[in-house]
């Protein structure tokens, strides 16, 4: 269960995601490559639907974009 206030771990929201296009001659559009240094290039274990949450034991939360923590 999750605690209030505590990130959903989302694939789409992990650190070590990167969405690329695959080899369209296969028929893959848009893959999932995980960039972690134990799953490096190979496809990404986790749930992008439905705030489903990934049980991938490497998942770490994706920095939000302008959220650099100085304050003004």
């Amino acid at each position: 269960m999750i605690e209030h206030g505590e990130p959903l771990r989302l694939a789409a929201r992990c650190l070590y995601l990167q969405m690329t296009m695959g080899d369209h001659r296969r028929g893959q559009g848009l893959i999932n490559i995980c960039r972690h240094i134990v799953r490096d290039g190979r496809e990404c274990v986790g749930p992008f639907l439905d705030e489903t949450e990934t049980t991938c034991g490497l998942w770490e939360e994706r920095p939000r974009p302008g959220a650099s923590g100085l304050r003004g």
